[in-house]
């Protein structure tokens, strides 16, 4: 099963549609308080959100600066779970793209279809129509993230083909070392609409409660990442299946 289809059967099922992210190093953190690298096995954290309720896995693949490991921990989440997998790298151009896919085909192509790769709209810039199409045409799905409704200029004629856009409520560009907010209003969600049409609205960073999630969804968006409320907790399956179950809490505490 895609992404896509993942959190579209989360939905229905009236629970929070949560993508559940393993990144080796939190940036911020890692400056600010020494945090080392996370060295837990990649498949065991996937299973852990899979028992949780996420309808599906992010995985920071990005080397430098987060610490990534694709070649290990790709193969680890993708044999661990059925969940669908989103790639989280810096990919600025089409040999970026071309590479994940190599490493797709040579653990077997029939797995590019649980696959979603990150796009980030204003890195590809004049490049995302054709690097949006190759990974298509490698049996992947993509998520265009953008920073803001600044960045819908260069979804402008992609509106069909995009299956997935992110609106990330950090800066990336700093690495998402600024403060935790949720930037996510109906009048932008309603914007992002008139451009991607039918595509999946993911708000992306800065939730720390389940009630975070619940505030993404009401101004709009489809479903939620979370990645360091996850990582930082004890008990991973408990906290991602708070956050999943947020309506049902909702629900309980007001009766």
């Amino acid at each position: 099963m895609n992404l896509v289809q993942s959190l579209i059967n989360a939905r229905a099922a009236g629970i929070v549609p949560v993508i559940a992210e393993i990144k080796r190093l939190i940036p911020k953190l890692a400056e600010e308080n020494n945090l080392p690298r996370d060295g837990r096995d990649a498949g065991l954290l996937a299973k852990s959100y899979e028992k949780g309720g996420a309808a599906g896995i992010s995985l920071v693949t990005e080397r430098r600066f987060f610490g990534g490991d694709p070649e290990r921990d790709i193969p680890a989440v993708l044999q661990a779970t059925s969940l669908p997998l989103l790639i989280k790298d810096f990919i600025f151009d089409q040999e970026g793209a071309g590479y994940y896919a190599g490493l797709l085909g040579r653990l077997g192509n029939d797995l590019r279809s649980r696959v979603t790769l990150l796009l980030i709209a204003h890195q590809l810039k004049e490049k995302l129509p054709a690097v949006l199409e190759q990974v298509q045409n490698d049996g992947m799905e993509a998520l265009v993230e953008t920073r803001g409704t600044k960045d819908l200029y260069y979804l402008q004629g992609l509106g069909g083909k995009i299956t997935l856009v992110g609106f990330n409520n950090k800066d990336i560009d700093d690495l998402e070392k600024g403060e935790n907010a949720l930037r996510l209003t109906t009048k932008t969600a309603g914007a992002y609409r008139q451009v991607a049409g039918n595509a999946l609205l993911v708000s992306q960073s800065a939730h720390k409660t389940p009630g975070d999630a619940l505030f993404s969804l009401k101004n709009g968006a489809d479903a939620v990442l979370v990645g360091t409320a996850f990582m930082l907790s004890p008990k991973p399956a408990e906290t991602v299946a708070s956050f999943v179950g947020a309506y049902a809490s909702r629900e309980e505490e007001s009766s």
